[in-house]
């Protein structure tokens, strides 16, 4: 385009480009439509249930428009809804009059209708270009809702019901080492917890608390939901990865938090430092001083105590000294130049929270803190793996991939693991290992055991898998960079192979782990 135009032309431009997206959406929507009853068709044909001739289709419209299966899926709702229910609707999205947000608000607030009372209120809105001229996204919701209202009332009372069903409680990581919780309930239910709430915080305040009434409010809700004080909660097990220079030598590397994300290593290692260390677990039943011997890191043995520092850096550092330990005990000449030490600690409490030192006769309700090691190799951030014969992939594998992956392992999909399965199925020989283990919602590991999917893991400087969809389409996914793990630049092409015989012995280390009471 001509940069030397001027303000008017551009403007233009801008509203020709806006209508550009809405009609390449209204393309979007077509096409997927279109691929969605071929491969119906083709699976019809070769006598596929009904049930499962829409198997895999929401992950593989996702992948191609690089989102989540489960936006694929609602991608896959409209574009239907549009093209066979609301054709008034979809030609004001082809020909610009209609963005696809505002397409998506009224195949929304019509879910509930019938087919024909669908029909009618799209010609009402939408047969006419001038109907929604000016409208937003509230005035079009609210217009779509009340043509609903008007046709069908009924359908209000079904969507409460279906609405109610649907409760749960969310929660999301938000700025500042903060988390967003939320409980979607029905509105009764909503107002009085609120209420409550408000009631109790305006008590407390009443009596010369110093807390404002939003953090009062908080603070209760944590009280009444855990069943401990806020600041010293239940006995839940929170995982932070960090790597020992973090824990021990004041790093600056930033920790990972377990269903959160990154964050500050002063932090991380205020959160340990709120209780007392469970040395015994965290050494492997053990006293681990300057003085220990490592073990031989056999499964079925004591735990390997003289973690590693990383590769070159002279200082000799262990993680298996304790957090109140002011300086790091000095590693044994075995291996300590073998790679970096991950470290996985638990704790429950607050980074306010008052230090308990060891053996101070505290009661059992005081926050607990322990350590748990994962290895990983050196120059490359890959964790060692773990090998078993079982098809059933031992717990402590399913740990090493949970801290691996963190989230689905499906691109674009940022869904909870909830299944930890195979790369290559175990019917097809393959491994149960943590090479050949790969952490995945429960969508995502239903949709891939269609027929015509296949995956692979491929070389690479952290754990790769290949994923290959019905149409011949492949799609990459690297599990992401633990701490520790040194900028891409700097990593191999390829993982080292093989492991050396120390490393595959860590490998094979049983990872100790104490259910929280």
């Amino acid at each position: 385009m001509d940069q030397d135009a001027s303000e008017g032309v551009r403007i233009d431009r801008i509203t020709a480009l806006e209508e550009l997206k809405a009609a390449a959406a209204a393309a979007q929507a077509r096409e997927t439509e279109a691929f969605a009853a071929s491969r119906r068709e083709t699976r019809a044909a070769a006598g596929v249930a009904a049930e499962k001739q829409g198997r895999g289709l929401a992950k593989e419209i996702g992948l191609a428009r690089k989102d989540s299966p489960n936006r694929g899926g609602k991608h896959l709702g409209m574009a239907t809804t549009l093209i066979r229910e609301m054709p008034h609707s979809y030609k004001a999205l082809a020909e610009g009059r209609l963005n696809e947000w505002r397409a998506t608000i009224l195949v929304r607030e019509t879910a509930c209708l019938s087919v024909e009372d669908r029909a009618r209120v799209d010609r009402e809105l939408c047969a006419d270009p001038k109907t929604l001229r000016g409208c937003g996204d509230k005035r079009i919701g609210a217009l779509a809702k009340q043509a609903a209202l008007r046709l069908d009332p009924l359908s209000v009372v079904r969507r409460a019901a279906k609405a109610e069903t649907e409760r749960h409680v969310s929660c999301r990581p938000a700025p500042d080492t903060m988390a967003q919780v939320s409980c979607l309930l029905p509105v009764v239910q909503g107002v009085a917890v609120h209420a409550a709430l408000a009631k109790e915080a305006d008590r407390l305040k009443a009596q010369g608390d110093e807390r404002g009434r939003g953090q009062l409010m908080a603070d209760i809700l944590v009280e009444r939901v855990t069943g401990q004080p806020a600041e010293n909660p239940a006995k839940i097990e929170v995982q932070l990865v960090m790597t020992d220079r973090t824990l021990f030598q004041g790093d600056s590397e930033p920790a990972r938090l377990a269903g959160y994300g990154i964050v500050p290593a002063q932090w991380a290692r205020d959160l340990l430092r709120t209780g007392n260390t469970d040395h015994d677990n965290a050494n492997g039943g053990t006293d681990a001083s300057a003085d220990s011997k490592p073990m031989n890191g056999v499964a079925g043995e004591d735990e390997f105590v003289a973690g590693t520092a990383d590769a070159g850096n002279g200082d000799g550092a262990t993680a298996s000294g304790p957090p109140d330990t002011a300086e790091p005990i000095p590693a044994n000449d075995a291996g300590a130049d073998t790679g970096n030490t991950e470290e996985t600690g638990t704790a429950t409490g607050p980074p306010g929270s008052e230090r308990r030192a060891s053996g101070d006769g505290a009661d059992e309700s005081e926050v607990e803190v322990w350590v748990r090691r994962l290895y990983t190799a050196p120059g490359t951030g890959q964790l060692l793996g773990m090998d078993s014969r079982a098809r059933l992939m031992p717990s402590g594998m399913q740990r090493m991939i949970q801290a691996r992956d963190q989230l689905c392992r499906t691109p674009w999909c940022d869904a909870p693991i909830r299944h930890h399965d195979h790369v290559v199925p175990w019917r097809d020989a393959g491994a149960t290992s943590e090479l050949n283990g790969q952490g995945l919602c429960e969508a995502c590991n239903l949709a891939k055991e269609t027929d015509g999917w296949h995956a692979r893991s491929v070389p690479g400087p952290r754990h790769t898998v290949e994923t290959t969809t019905p149409t011949g389409h492949t799609y990459v996914s690297t599990a992401p960079a633990l701490p520790g793990t040194p900028p891409a630049a700097e990593q191999p092409d390829e993982t080292v192979e093989p492991f050396s015989v120390f490393e595959q012995a860590l490998g094979r280390i049983d990872f100790i782990y104490r259910q929280a009471a």
